[in-house]
């Protein structure tokens, strides 16, 4: 299957269970971080990261990495994508590493973090995959805590 045909069948799938799920923002978290890691080979490291008070904390993960748990704000990749509010893109190592902020308004809810060989190369079309499914996590929670600051 080409990549292009693979990417909106999961594109579709994510948008079923995003429809079906009635609130339940944590079902869709789980869902598209086990979807990601089961359906794309070459993603070794599904997470979404919340922000909390001072640090971004692992929320739901799929795979494997060396990324910690927890990560203080103002340190690597995670806080360079929340002060850009945009994906960010980069080589570390021998991976790939993708971090895309979603936000509730102008504050930042979390990140969706995934991690690549640098050989198997995530391009332009996971990129735009990404930042359709933070557009989407942002409607999601926005939906889910109509009135409150999540």
């Amino acid at each position: 299957m080409r990549k292009a045909d693979l990417l909106d069948e999961l594109r579709a799938e994510i948008g079923v269970v995003s429809d079906k799920c009635q609130g339940d923002i944590e079902k869709l978290y789980r869902f598209v971080c086990q979807i990601l890691f089961d359906k794309m080979n070459s993603y070794q490291y599904v997470a979404i990261y919340f922000a909390k008070t001072d640090h971004f904390r692992c929320h739901i993960k799929q795979g494997k990495s060396s990324l910690p748990l927890s990560i203080p704000f103002g340190e690597g990749l995670f806080s360079l994508a929340a002060l850009h509010g945009d994906v960010i893109m980069e080589r570390v190592g021998t991976t790939m590493q993708a971090v895309v902020p979603f936000y509730r308004g102008h504050h930042l809810v979390g990140e969706l973090v995934v991690l690549s060989a640098a050989d198997e190369g995530m391009d332009d079309e996971d990129l735009t995959l990404f930042c359709e499914i933070a557009s989407l996590l942002e409607r999601k929670v926005r939906e889910s805590f109509p009135k409150s600051d999540v």
